[in-house]
């Protein structure tokens, strides 16, 4: 119960630390025979208490009501792996901010201001709290079509909780992007008092304003990777003096809407690569990108990010991975490393219960992550 109740201080504190800056970029990419690779940044100003946790198929997952009566129940089928962290004090269970199977989908939530509950009906049995969602679609579906018609089914209701360590006051304020092995990738958000699924055509996910405003907002971007190293002012002819000019209208700003265009357009016209391997060392090559370090920008106090608590706070990048949905590889590391750790879901097989190790412990151990699961 102690070790309980300073974790979730720790939260507490941490949370309370970044008010609204939250900065995440998920990317989707495919290589030359459509296996898909998925990577995500997640930037806080604080270094976040957060885990990484193996649950083996079969565990149990107990959600509840607006009421806090008990809600859906269901037991996973499919194993999982990925990051969490205890959101909610009164959930029965972890939520999964980042994580994959071992049926190749993999799921993100990033933050989205603005978020809002739908209002649920009184059948019990039937709702679901969605910092409960990362479990339900990772323990129970192969592929991110087989998710949208599940959410669009009707069988289910899903509603906000409020009381979490992200933000007290507003509703759990995140948006999720689902992908699968093959490519296919869709976003769920929970926005005017309703839930939204989007099929996802760039493969890309950053934070606000609703999914469906960056989609249009590419309208404004219609350049594409070709450079034009030459041109002509009156009689002056130009010529650039090396290549590169093609990214000249890519936003710089670390903006959710300047990373979204920034994400679309690498995601979409870098170079695919041929195998597994070469396809991971595009995607970390790629994410670099989006890599932001101690200072880069600052807030400064009474500004929109942290500074409205905080006299001057910086957003890093605290942590990165990398998944590889065919191979059930998941590439990681922290603000504290350059180098990947890697782990294979493939050789978890044998931890039968749910195992968490620190985020930053995965640095220390390097290449060989399977010994902390497999430690008592």
């Amino acid at each position: 119960m102690k070790k309980m109740i300073g974790f979730l201080t720790a939260m507490s504190l941490a949370f309370a630390s970044v008010s609204q800056a939250v900065a995440c970029t998920s990317i989707l990419i495919t290589d030359t025979e459509g296996r898909a690779y998925h990577a995500r940044t997640l930037e806080y100003s604080a270094l976040l208490p957060m885990d990484m946790t193996y649950f083996p198929a079969g565990m149990k997952v107990i959600s509840f009501t607006p009421s806090d009566n008990q809600g859906m129940t269901f037991d996973t089928k499919y194993p999982i792996l990925g990051m969490t962290g205890k959101f909610i004090a009164s959930a029965k269970q972890l939520t999964i901010g980042e994580g994959i199977n071992d049926q190749g989908l993999s799921f993100s939530a990033n933050w989205l201001n603005g978020t809002e509950s739908p209002t649920v009906g009184k059948d019990n049995a039937k709702i679901l709290a969605v910092n409960d969602l990362g479990a339900w679609v990772l323990g129970n579906f192969k592929t991110a079509q087989e998710v949208k018609e599940a959410l669009n089914s009707g069988k289910l209701e899903f509603w906000v909780p409020t009381k979490n360590a992200l933000a007290p006051d507003t509703p759990l304020p995140l948006h999720f992007s689902i992908n699968d092995k093959k490519g296919g990738s869709i976003v769920v958000e929970f926005l005017g008092g309703s839930m939204q699924v989007y099929d996802n055509p760039v493969g890309v996910m950053t934070n606000g304003p609703a999914f469906s405003w960056h989609l249009e907002n590419l309208n404004n971007y219609t350049f594409t990777n070709l450079n034009k190293n030459t041109g002509q002012l009156g009689q002056l002819k130009l010529q650039t003096q090396d290549a590169g000019i093609a990214l000249t209208s890519l936003p710089s700003a670390e903006t959710t809407q300047g990373r979204f265009v920034k994400a679309a357009f690498y995601a979409n016209y870098v170079r695919k690569a041929k195998t597994p391997d070469e396809a991971i060392t595009t995607l970390a090559h790629i994410m670099n990108n989006f890599d932001r370090p101690y200072d880069l920008t600052v807030d400064a106090a009474g500004g929109m990010g942290d500074g409205v608590t905080r006299n001057n706070s910086s957003e890093v990048t605290v942590w990165t991975s990398l998944q590889d949905l065919s191979r059930n590889l998941l590439y990681f590391r922290s603000i504290n490393a350059m180098n990947w750790s890697v782990i294979d879901m493939n050789k978890l097989k044998d931890v039968k219960k749910i195992k968490s190790i620190s985020t930053f412990a995965v640095d220390q151990a390097g290449a060989d992550v399977f010994k902390l699961f497999y430690a008592n």
